[in-house]
């Protein structure tokens, strides 16, 4: 199971988190390169359970503003949880981006 460069509970588009990640990469770079993995696995998860929301029909009943907002919050959530179990994308990515560096 990867390690979880990601701080639980924070989202991959918080602005003080990327900054965090790019004094890791600084510091250390096999660190900070899992961490950028892991941030994409999690945007590309966000991007795909929206998706996947805007593609399901809604029923009335439970279709509001505020229903959609609190999706929302859990679909990023979700997602960030997801990508720190490890789908398989960030550990990929890293192989493909060391090969790359060398």
């Amino acid at each position: 199971m990867p390690t979880n460069t990601i701080a639980e509970g924070q989202f991959a588009l918080d602005v003080a988190g990327l900054e965090k990640l790019k004094q890791a990469g600084r510091r250390d770079r096999q660190a900070g390169l899992e961490g950028a993995a892991q941030q994409f696995e999690a945007l590309l998860l966000h991007q795909m359970l929206q998706g996947m929301r805007e593609a399901t029909p809604r029923s009335d009943l439970l279709d509001s503003s505020q229903t959609r907002f609190v999706q929302g919050l859990f679909d990023q959530q979700l997602s960030q949880h997801l990508s720190g179990r490890g789908l398989g994308l960030a550990e990929q990515l890293v192989a493909q981006l060391q090969r790359v560096g060398k």
